[in-house]
């Protein structure tokens, strides 16, 4: 048959098989009878299978031996000073603190007399601040995620500079502000009302609801990084408004909100330099000052302390309580592969006007007043006591020895203890994804308890635990070196960070690191480029939390501090004591600015260095 121009040529048939399967041309007929033989790429195919099953089971062995690994560091540096806190409290002679080996004598003094006012105002404190973190974080969480908000990148980076401020600071600053001799009365405003609001119990939960926004805006944020266009967008289609929208996406980050308000509740029942200031000038008694007046009494009564602290610890019930019970039975895994960014809402010159007051209101309040406090007494002359306003305060910092030298040993710790502290939340947070699991529970109120226990309190722990002749006989000495304040620092810090990264990890589904399993990838490099992307930027945001939490932190470096190599806090808190003031505040000022430096860098280098594809993940397009 002639060819016809332009038409496709058909294969030509040669043979068929008892199948019915046709053979192209050229090949051999293939019959269900035939001997097994190899076939074209089956060998590499069966190479790859053999080397996919034995990534698993590399990744399997590395899973078993990793966990508990992770338990036994656990029990080690964060149950065992926990408990020797704990233990102290019905056995005092366990520890040299006693003569009994068993006693409720202290346990039940707890609850008596000035102690146990000071623990009940610490309970319905510590719940009324948490309550007002989340009131005020989750509205700026959401404008600088999901809305035109000007200025929102200058949110996230304020956020930092609030938690880099140690409590005590912002106290003294209100206090300067509205007592009775203070500036409001020495420029006429004769507000009295004023006074009484902020010293006493509305001033204290203010304070701590303030302290409680940045852990509530970086858990919401986290959230909202995993939390897709496509539920918005399926409301919209369905007529929904925005009251509706909101009604049907704020249930999906209960994960977040839930631990926000869980942190929020254990740091404000731990704090200590509220207590220390505000709450004792307005005469107002919290659980954790009358902690500390048990151990500096003479003689420190360290198991009425650890009494205290046990109630405290005992407190973390409530939260979990509520948590679990608000989780149970439901799954929030919305992160996947195709998840679509978020398209920013655009906010009318009113609404834009409003969002700007409110937010530009809460720096006010918890930067501006504590700011001016701390800037003034720097500048002030002769150590603090004077009204000449003088620059050397830092001369004296910068020149005198000593001075510069608690600042960078701080810098290097927070540093170290931070990069620790972000791989073992991130283990945390994975473990406490899996609800079904009776591990995750006792995790989670592990965790939570050692946020409750007051700093003072779990140092002493670390000091009990590992000052017992027991380690010198094995020839370990921890007590009094950096190693053992690194660890505290880190095993304080832990909670809050898994805490932070429970939001988004509760959010991600295993197709992340199957789908880059499917493509040979082995164990580390499926978790690097399926998991790593999506949890990049809650990782940075852990990593910075952890930093600005240590790098000031006081109660623990008093007591584990290595002799002759004070930290920052340690420091800023001899100078105040010896009555110099200015120089205190100076490197105190001198202290956030660097701290603040280094959050900047961090930021920096991620916005720069990060795939821009990381970058995209978790953020929102302009609408």
């Amino acid at each position: 048959m002639p060819e016809v121009p332009g038409a496709r040529a058909r294969p030509v048939v040669t043979g068929t098989t008892r199948a019915g399967r046709v053979s192209p041309a050229g090949a051999p007929p293939v019959s269900r009878d035939s001997p097994p033989g190899p076939r074209p790429g089956g060998d590499s195919r069966l190479r790859q299978a053999v080397t996919r099953l034995a990534g698993l089971g590399r990744a399997g062995q590395l899973s078993r031996l990793g966990q508990p690994l992770f338990w036994l560091l656990l029990v080690a540096f964060i149950l065992v000073p926990c408990a020797s806190a704990i233990v102290l409290v019905v056995s005092p002679r366990l520890f040299d603190q006693g003569s009994q080996w068993f006693t409720l004598t202290y346990l039940g003094h707890a609850f008596t007399g000035a102690t146990g006012v000071a623990i009940l105002n610490s309970l319905w404190v510590s719940s009324a601040a948490a309550v007002v973190g989340l009131a005020i974080g989750f509205p700026i969480a959401w404008l600088a995620g999901r809305t035109t908000l000007p200025g929102r990148r200058l949110v996230a980076g304020s956020m930092w500079l609030v938690l880099l401020l140690p409590s005590w600071l912002p106290a003294l600053g209100w206090e300067r502000l509205v007592q009775s001799d203070g500036v409001m009365y020495r420029v006429g405003l004769h507000w009295s009302w004023v006074t009484h609001a902020v010293m006493g119990p509305g001033g204290v939960v203010l304070l701590l609801g303030l302290r409680s926004v940045p852990f509530t805006f970086l858990a919401v944020t986290a959230g909202l990084s995993g939390l897709g266009q496509e539920f918005e967008d399926a409301a919209r289609v369905h007529g929904a408004g925005r009251a509706a929208t909101l009604r049907l996406i704020v249930p999906m980050l209960a994960p977040a909100i839930w631990s926000a308000l869980a942190i929020g509740f254990a740091e404000s029942i731990s704090d200590f330099g509220v207590a220390a200031t505000l709450a004792y000038n307005s005469n107002f008694s919290l659980a954790t000052y009358q902690l500390y007046a048990a151990i500096d009494n003479f003689p420190p009564s360290f198991p009425a302390a650890s009494a205290m602290g046990t109630l405290l610890v005992a407190a973390v019930a409530i939260p979990l309580a509520l948590q679990a019970r608000a989780l149970r039975g439901r799954s929030y895994q919305m992160l996947s592969g195709r998840t679509r960014q978020v398209v920013r809402r655009q906010l009318g010159r009113a609404g834009s006007a409003a969002s700007v007051s409110g937010v530009t209101a809460f720096y006010l309040v918890a930067l501006g007043i504590p700011g001016f406090g701390a800037v003034s007494a720097s500048l002030l002359g002769d150590y603090g006591g004077s009204f000449t306003l003088t620059l050397a305060n830092y001369r004296a910092v910068l020149h005198q020895a000593g001075q510069t030298g608690p600042l960078e040993r701080s810098l290097g710790y927070a540093a170290i203890a931070a990069s620790i502290t972000v791989i073992g939340g991130f283990v945390a947070a994975w473990l406490l994804g899996q609800r079904r699991a009776r591990t995750s529970r006792v995790l989670d109120f592990l965790l939570l308890s050692a946020i409750a226990l007051p700093s003072v309190v779990f140092a002493a722990g670390y000091i009990f635990a590992y000052n017992l002749p027991f380690w010198s006989g094995l020839g370990i000495s921890l007590y009094q070196t950096a190693a053992l304040l690194i660890i505290a620092y880190t095993a304080s810090s832990l909670p809050t960070s898994a805490r932070v990264l429970t939001g988004v990890v509760s959010q991600l589904q295993p197709s992340l690191r199957d789908a880059a399993r499917t493509h040979g990838a082995g164990s580390a490099a499926a978790w690097a480029r399926g998991v790593l992307p999506v949890v990049s930027r809650p990782l940075v945001m852990a990593w910075l939390l952890s930093f600005c939490g240590v790098f000031l932190e006081l109660p623990i470096s008093q007591l584990l501090y290595q002799p002759g190599s004070p930290p920052a806090s340690v420091a800023i808190e001899d100078n105040l004591g010896t009555y110099h003031f200015g120089v205190g505040m100076a490197q105190s000022v001198l202290a956030v600015a660097f701290a603040l430096a280094a959050v900047g860098l961090v930021l920096g280098g991620y916005r720069l260095l990060a795939p821009a594809g990381w970058r995209r993940i978790g953020a929102a397009s302009r609408g």
